[in-house]
């Protein structure tokens, strides 16, 4: 009915030249029902660091249960996701109800070190994913204290970037000011891409957006969420926008869609 896989990650190698080996993946999927939309979900069982002097009220690492909340690294992130996913097909087997869309998992454990083997683990196994329709990524966060699916959200783009100058490892004292200097080379190459708004600079780029419309301004507006209240949980003065909805400078609009 159903296949499951733990997959390589590969590994990573340092400076002095020793190995790690990431962990594993598990790669699964049940149905294939070629009349149904195909789902993918993906999520990770790997967790920031934590200790009790941190804040925590009980071992961060020991699931505790208080007025019926579980509290534990990775209850919202992301172990918790995971298992809702894993009880909801539980339920739909011990109900004999038929799942609506053909599924496909992905888990991981170096989500929270930059997914490095996952571009590996993508070109290798590209059939498994070549006939998946929708992704579901379960790490996110609830704008308001309202339960809340969020069913888009901006595309990010990431680049490495490497400056060059001269070949020779120069004393700063002696030869700063007169020469090209890698680090100052940089700071000017990636002030140039942004405004101190959060404008991006690069020509053209917003040449394909399509604007917010009033339809979905109204959408927008009527999130529930407070713009004070979420400076007091983020613990900070002011956001770049000030401004809850309408256009591209706001903080909705900058949150899920520009």
């Amino acid at each position: 009915m159903g296949d499951c896989d733990v997959v390589d990650m590969g590994f990573e190698t340092l400076h002095d030249g020793q190995t790690i080996q990431f962990p594993p993946a598990i790669l699964a999927q049940l149905g294939n029902d070629t009349d149904k939309a195909t789902v993918c979900f993906y999520g990770h069982v790997d967790v920031q660091p934590a200790k009790k002097e941190d804040g925590w009220k009980t071992d961060p690492y020991t699931l505790t249960e208080n007025n019926g909340n579980l509290y534990g690294r990775g209850a919202t992130d992301n172990k918790g996701p995971v298992l809702a996913w894993i009880h909801a097909i539980d339920t739909y087997m011990a109900l004999k109800k038929d799942i609506p869309v053909n599924l496909k998992f992905i888990i991981e454990g170096v989500e929270e070190t930059g997914s490095p083997g996952l571009v590996k683990l993508l070109k290798e196994h590209e059939k498994f994913f070549s006939d998946v329709d929708y992704i579901v990524i379960s790490d996110n966060v609830w704008l308001s204290r309202k339960p809340a699916l969020t069913y888009g959200t901006r595309g990010n783009a990431y680049f490495f970037v490497e400056v060059e100058s001269g070949k020779k490892d120069l004393h700063s004292g002696t030869f700063g000011g007169i020469i090209h200097e890698s680090m100052r080379d940089m700071v000017y190459l990636l002030a140039s891409l942004v405004d101190t708004s959060g404008r991006i600079l690069i020509p053209g780029i917003y040449d394909d957006v399509a604007p917010l419309t009033e339809e979905e301004n109204k959408l927008y507006n009527s999130i529930d969420f407070d713009m004070e209240e979420h400076k007091n949980n983020t613990e900070v003065n002011t956001f770049l926008y000030n401004t809850k909805v309408r256009g591209v400078s706001s903080f909705i609009s900058s949150r899920f869609f520009y």
